[in-house]
């Protein structure tokens, strides 16, 4: 991310970049003025802070003081906040600049529909529609998302971007539209998604850490993943059972593992039973909460935490999960459906790490594919550690295709 141009001729390309994907429809509100005010400023300071000058922008489920955030709720229109998210605040304090807010869905009541960056005919995914969007078609590096059962990492798969999910409680999700918490939702966290996976590491170096608002954010480190060593991590491959992938993502999957295989892990025998139909399940229940009786709320919860400690024990035979981020690639425009996240969910229901990582395109359709690394809660290093080393290796493998 290092700068080799004045803040304002940095901000005005990335404007100039937005201009050229407004046929996307990723964007619903930008301030273009503010932003060049601050890039001017940002030119007069002497020393350069940490991302001065970095172009960001924002999914319209997080508040930015003096953009609207309205989210999906016809009744919010017009809603503006008078304060920044913590997540927001801390890049600004960076300092990064604000762009745009972004598309929370593929379909939205006021702003229309968000289009995949490489055929206007497919959805990007949800609901951080919009920032994949404009992150696979270059008219953003980096921004900001949410993801409660993928909504990070189904549209980064879809649009060929990297999307993380940290573990639950390392990101404040304080100013996060609708609110949330732990007894509330306690899936839902913030995140980054890039056009690489050393800018995911540099926007959660400043984003996570308890901000004595939220209670659910804990004083865990992010630790350093150049401090990971590939040798002896144990990496097991999720077990499909009846959610099957295409014959594409099943082999960007076995490519993956292969590479770090290569790195020196060390390759678990025995597929991981993730219980993908229960995690379905769990979810299902869980978003049709409202309509349960205290019975049935009480059982899904219980169902939902035995959930948890089962993969909590079995953390213990393992390191790294590696699997499919989605089951094919992007589909024509069409609601999202549960079955579309059912390789998301089990990461969502813990709370742990998880990564959606490029890895190639679709032989048939010339779409991207994806994979996805899990890993225990807290162990987020960890995953964004194999982020890097699966990217840095699409990467090449993409130039050797050449």
């Amino acid at each position: 991310m290092m700068l080799r141009m004045s803040v304002i001729e940095g901000v005005q390309a990335a404007q100039a970049r937005l201009d050229a994907a407004v046929a996307l429809g990723a964007v619903v509100c930008r301030d273009d003025q503010a932003a060049l005010a601050q890039a001017a400023a940002l030119d007069a300071e002497v020393p350069r802070r940490q991302l001065a000058g970095l172009a960001i922008t924002i999914k319209d489920w997080i508040d930015v003081a003096g953009l609207a955030c309205e989210g999906e709720a016809l009744e919010r229109t017009g809603r503006m906040p008078e304060r920044d998210a913590t997540a927001v605040a801390r890049l600004r304090a960076a300092v990064a600049i604000v762009i745009a807010k972004t598309q929370p869905g593929a379909e939205h009541p006021i702003h229309g529909r968000c289009h995949h960056p490489l055929d206007a005919e497919r959805t990007p995914g949800g609901s951080s529609s919009g920032e994949a969007a404009l992150i696979g078609a270059g008219a953003s590096l980096v921004g900001l998302g949410s993801d409660s059962g993928g909504s990070i990492r189904l549209p980064a798969a879809w649009c060929g971007v990297f999307g993380f999910k940290p573990s639950f409680g390392l990101v404040p999700n304080t100013g996060h539209f609708p609110r949330v918490g732990g007894r509330h939702d306690g899936r839902t966290v913030i995140g980054p998604l890039a056009a690489s996976a050393a800018d995911l590491l540099t926007i959660m170096s400043v984003i996570c850490g308890p901000d004595g608002v939220d209670p659910d954010c804990v004083p865990v480190p992010l630790r350093a993943p150049s401090s990971v060593d590939p040798r002896g991590l144990r990496v097991a491959i999720v077990e499909e059972a009846a959610w099957a992938p295409a014959g594409s993502t099943r082999a960007a999957v076995q490519a993956a593992v292969s590479r770090l295989a290569d790195l020196g892990c060390v390759i678990v025998d025995e597929p991981l039973p993730a219980h993908l139909d229960e995690a379905l399940d769990i979810t299902l229940r869980y978003w049709g909460r409202s309509a349960l009786s205290g019975a049935a709320a009480d059982r899904q919860l219980g169902d939902w935490d035995r959930f948890s400690g089962r993969f909590t024990r079995a953390a213990a035979g393992f390191d790294i999960i590696v699997g499919p981020v989605v089951a094919d690639v992007a589909p024509v425009h069409r609601p999202l459906e549960g079955d579309d996240y059912v390789f998301t969910l089990p990461w969502s229901l813990t709370g742990w790490p998880a990564v959606s990582v490029p890895a190639g395109t679709d032989p048939a359709t010339g779409l991207p594919l994806a994979v996805q690394v899990a890993a225990p809660r807290w162990h987020d290093h960890v995953v964004l550690a194999a982020a890097s080393w699966l990217g840095a290796w699409s990467v090449a493998s993409k130039a050797n295709a050449r």
